[in-house]
């Protein structure tokens, strides 16, 4: 009996692990900013950050923190993209950003969240990698700056084979365990 205990909390333990981590650059809501956006140029202002939750490479779920200050929000343009390659999730915020005010005097927060309910743009990527900010000030008049912005990532462990295995290998000796019993226990002489 034991033995079934052992295993079937090996089991959940192997096949249910999950994590959430708040990964913050700048000062969010004020302070040190990370810089300024350059006004009226395509070049704009990217912010990179490599992060690393080893083991767990599945996003269930994400939310974004943006703080900007000063200058015309729809000025502005900008993304979200995880990885370094052409094929890289990747997601606009532009119509997050655009139809709000920007203050001079006071940080502006945006947030926006990502899970399977709703924009599902980063769901089930591996979250380990570089993520990147980027804004961009396409119109002369007025100076942003980024305050700060922040991941709110939630991700689980895939199972790997050797867990698949695991699991399997445990699921047929419980049921071997299981008809020896029975079998023992409703033998007739």
């Amino acid at each position: 009996m034991k033995t079934i205990i052992c295993l079937a909390g090996l089991l959940l333990a192997v096949n249910f692990p999950a994590n959430a981590a708040l990964f913050q650059y700048g000062t969010l809501g004020g302070g040190s900013a990370i810089g300024t956006i350059a006004d009226n140029s395509t070049i704009g202002l990217t912010d990179a950050h490599a992060v690393s939750m080893s083991p767990l490479n599945s996003i269930t779920a994400l939310t974004l923190t943006v703080v900007l200050q000063g200058g015309f929000a729809s000025d502005l343009t900008g993304y979200l993209r995880l990885g370094n390659t052409t094929s890289a999730p990747f997601y606009s915020l532009n119509s997050l950003i655009n139809s709000q005010t920007l203050s001079a005097s006071t940080p502006n927060t945006y947030t926006m969240s990502f899970s399977s309910t709703g924009n599902t743009t980063f769901i089930g990527s591996d979250p380990n990698n570089t993520w990147t900010l980027f804004f961009a000030d396409t119109s002369g008049g007025g100076t942003t700056t980024l305050n700060g912005w922040s991941l709110d990532v939630t991700a689980a462990a895939v199972p790997e084979p050797v867990n698949a295995a695991l699991g399997a290998f445990g699921a047929v000796l419980l049921t071997v365990v299981g008809v020896r019993r029975y079998v023992r226990t409703n033998k007739t002489v």
